[in-house]
């Protein structure tokens, strides 16, 4: 068994790719969820010290849901109930970033395999696997133009999803609000992975991703989700070591 000082000197060795959206006001979320405010209601000036009030979701930014989120008949898989290195282990990347995807386009599980094969990896039981749609550098805007990252996207046919529930894998992630679910103008185009194939088979959902086209076709993944109790989700902070 490594010593913690040899563990210490091997993380040394790998770079640090942070997958982390920054929470701010104005930021990109679903339709439907509630905003993120960011208030500095402690100061200096008035309290002799600085601290800020969040109001958010539990799928705000970078955000992991759980399967009670979407599965009525799972709401005893809250996300305080998995073990805290549930999230932690190796990944497989799938670079989709060159496709010049558009809202609605949906991923074949040929498009998968492909894509498998040109990386030169083989998608495993226990994986992370993370879709880089392309999606994050292009469309995610704060401030003025912050919805139409949440109202449109790419995402999986139904095929695609359940030929990765098939592998057995962890988690998947991507760099849009939804992995499995393409979205055309805020009408979604069903959500097969979430409902049927990925959150009913105990595979956890990570979206809103950023930075995956740094990633290499294999990293080791990090995320440990918030404590909530009851919780159907949480944002996250997320690296990946390469």
């Amino acid at each position: 068994m490594a010593s913690i000082h040899e563990l210490a000197q091997l993380w040394k060795e790998f770079e640090c790719v942070d997958l982390t959206a920054r929470l701010e006001n104005f930021m990109p979320r679903w339709p439907t969820h509630p905003l993120t405010i960011i208030q500095p209601g402690i100061t200096h000036e008035t309290d002799g010290y600085f601290c800020q009030t969040l109001f958010l979701s539990e799928h705000t930014g970078t955000h992991v849901d759980a399967p009670a989120h979407s599965i009525p008949q799972l709401m005893v898989q809250t996300i305080d109930t998995y073990p805290v290195d549930h999230l932690i282990g190796p990944a497989k990347v799938l670079q989709f970033g060159g496709r010049n995807l558009e809202p609605g386009d949906l991923l074949s599980a040929k498009d998968l395999q492909d894509k498998e094969i040109a990386s030169g990896i083989n998608i495993e039981q226990g994986d992370v696997v993370l879709l880089n749609f392309g999606w994050m550098d292009k469309h995610w805007h704060v401030g003025k133009d912050w919805s139409w990252y949440g109202n449109n996207s790419p995402g999986l046919e139904a095929e695609a999803c359940a030929y990765l529930a098939d592998k057995k894998i962890r988690a998947v992630g991507c760099d849009t609000v939804a992995c499995d679910l393409a979205v055309v103008d805020g009408k979604s185009l069903g959500a097969p992975g979430h409902l049927t194939y990925f959150l009913p088979n105990n595979i956890l959902i990570i979206e809103c991703l950023t930075n995956l086209s740094k990633l290499k076709s294999e990293c080791f993944f990090v995320t440990m989700p918030l404590k909530i109790k009851g919780g159907s989700g949480s944002p996250v902070r997320v690296l990946a070591l390469q």
